[in-house]
């Protein structure tokens, strides 16, 4: 299948038999039961697809997104429609993990006379979930300062207008928590420490490990995982679009926090969910806070220039039993690609649009060649690496993609592999480039990219996802740092434990533009003060760390430092 409406991965996986779905961790990410589940950008509504097609469930998203349940058999059809603009499978998404306050200058603005608390200010988690019982989220009458929680893992009454899940209002909580019932969990923590940091008013530890911003008010989406892994972009993308619906229904400023990221896509802002948060940031007074992810020192990404043909050497681990591979080049350039197996056999790959499927070495390769798309100029190449049917891993060892070039005028390439997380130890480039390894959509444009540093000594983390090294300056990736190693966050039952990760530098932004668009907005001292101003305000701000002139791809234009940001 070509359809040129459609991703890579998803014509890939619409070419491929069910059977190797399974096989693949990736492709998986497609299949909710017996039906689809597909992200969809359109010219309208699309509720009208379930009267022509019963079959067909839609959530109709904020700016004419939509998210399709539908049997595979009718994506094709679907897709033909002139209301269809583009559509793309799900991808799984991971979580970013690996004395804050007082290092990000935050402590100074939250005493008189500024005395900022965030009161006033929505603050949006798409994450895990959130440990209810946490004293640390409720005021001191034990009210949960949860004013929604959308638990997507629990099909019994979905907010208006979803597909999936079961809402909770602020009064259900509280009457649970009266009850000593517990209406959701937060079963890996994740979600109850980013919103910690962002928002924990310290009441477990009588003030001492407090949140950026204690009296803000909290929505929050605990995420589903398909099939038990990970959850999907469509969960986070339904997520996000709950949160600012409820902002704008309330008439309140709303700060999201993103701590979840994937490395499919070109990084260049194209994919319907960095799309997606760049049309939504514009709707209102919202401020979106991404963490650059977790891949700064992982082997996961490289590139090069094709003035000569270049071989890709990766390897593949023992037992890894699936494996995906993209490569994003100009359209422009022509060039011959072969793959080399271990054992030192080629195959050249088709230069034709659509799907190939070879075997090398007892290990099955389907490959998409794609066409630059309305949204996306880039010519992809997407792999899927499967065992034989009598197999249950790949052929471990070096293989290698050779590039000859043919007809240059761009020349660049760059290629990634899934998040480390993902893979085995050995399953890697063997001549990684540690560079624009930000995950998507943190290198939306509209989003507020933050990477993290160790505030103790001053010095950018290692694991810190990085910016593209020759971005030009108002591009430039992670817009700050903040701190991200050994951050005590609170932690279920009631207590407080120690992580890193950028997963927890991104809600120090969070809480701290919280802060800002208190003394903005609901003081009314700058009604305007979110998005891309906000942004501009925080980088005003940022400090300078020793040995990083500003702006770079590792610290963006510096380390958080929010008493100056208000300056």
């Amino acid at each position: 299948m070509n359809n040129p409406k459609a991703d890579a991965a998803l014509n890939l996986s619409l070419s491929l038999p069910e059977s190797l779905h399974e096989k693949s961790t990736s492709l998986s990410a497609v299949l909710t039961g017996s039906v689809w589940e597909i992200l969809v950008l359109a010219s309208q509504d699309l509720s009208f697809l379930t009267k022509q097609y019963p079959q067909i469930e839609v959530s109709m998203l904020l700016e004419n997104f939509a998210l399709l349940r539908l049997p595979p058999s009718l994506i094709p059809t679907v897709s033909a429609l002139p209301q269809i603009l583009y559509i793309e499978m799900p991808h799984y998404i991971s979580f970013e993990i690996l004395s804050g306050k007082r290092s990000s200058c935050i402590t100074q603005v939250t005493l008189p006379p500024l005395s900022l608390t965030g009161n006033g200010v929505l603050v949006g988690f798409v994450d895990s979930g959130i440990d209810l019982t946490h004293p640390d989220f409720q005021d001191s009458n034990g009210n949960s300062r949860v004013l929604f929680l959308w638990d997507q893992t629990r099909d019994e009454d979905p907010p208006d207008g979803y597909l999936f899940g079961t809402e909770y209002n602020n009064e259900q909580i509280n009457e649970a928590l009266r009850a000593g019932k517990t209406l959701s969990k937060d079963e890996s923590g994740h979600g109850t420490a980013a919103a910690g940091i962002a928002c924990g008013n310290g009441n477990a530890s009588k003030g001492r490990y407090r949140g950026i911003a204690p009296e803000t008010e909290l929505i929050v989406v605990k995420m589903r995982k398909n099939k038990g892994l990970y959850p999907r972009t469509t969960e986070l993308i339904s997520g996000i679009d709950y949160c600012i619906r409820k902002a704008l229904k309330f008439n309140r400023p709303l700060v999201l926090n993103i701590s979840f990221g994937n490395n499919y896509g070109s990084h260049t802002g194209n994919s319907l969910s960095e799309l997606y948060l760049n049309r939504v940031s514009l709707l209102g007074r919202i401020s979106i806070v991404a963490a650059s992810g977790n891949e700064g020192a992982s082997p996961i990404h490289t590139l090069g220039f094709l003035d000569q043909t270049v071989n890709v050497d990766f390897s593949i681990s023992e037992r890894q039993t699936s494996l995906n591979m993209q490569l994003w080049k100009d359209y422009a350039d022509a060039v011959r690609i072969r793959l080399r197996a271990p054992s030192g056999i080629e195959y050249t790959l088709s230069d034709k649009f659509g799907t190939n499927i070879e075997v090398l070495d007892q290990t099955q390769i389907a490959f998409y060649n794609s066409a630059p798309s309305p949204f996306q100029r880039l010519q992809e190449y997407y792999f899927e690496f499967f065992p034989i049917a009598d197999s249950f891993y790949l052929t471990s060892g070096v293989w290698s993609l050779i590039i000859e070039p043919i007809s240059i005028k761009n020349g660049t390439f760059e290629m990634w592999l899934p998040a480390a997380s993902s893979l085995n130890g050995a399953t890697r480039f063997l001549s990684p480039d540690p560079y624009n390894t930000l995950t998507v959509p943190s290198s939306a444009n509209s989003v507020i990219t933050v990477g993290a540093y160790d505030a103790k000594t001053n010095t950018p983390a290692d694991f810190s996802g990085r910016g593209a090294a020759s971005m030009p300056n108002l591009l430039t990736k992670p817009d700050l740092v903040a701190p991200g190693v050994s951050v005590i966050v609170p932690s279920f039952p009631g207590g407080y434990q120690t992580v890193s990760g950028t997963s927890f530098a991104a809600p120090f932004v969070t809480g701290s533009a919280a802060l800002l668009m208190e003394w903005g907005i609901v003081k009314r001292n700058n009604l305007f003060l979110y998005g891309e101003q906000l942004k501009a305000w925080l980088i005003a701000g940022a400090k300078e760390l020793p040995g990083y002139p500003v702006p770079n791809p590792r610290t963006g234009w510096g380390a958080l430092c929010l008493e100056a940001a208000l300056r």
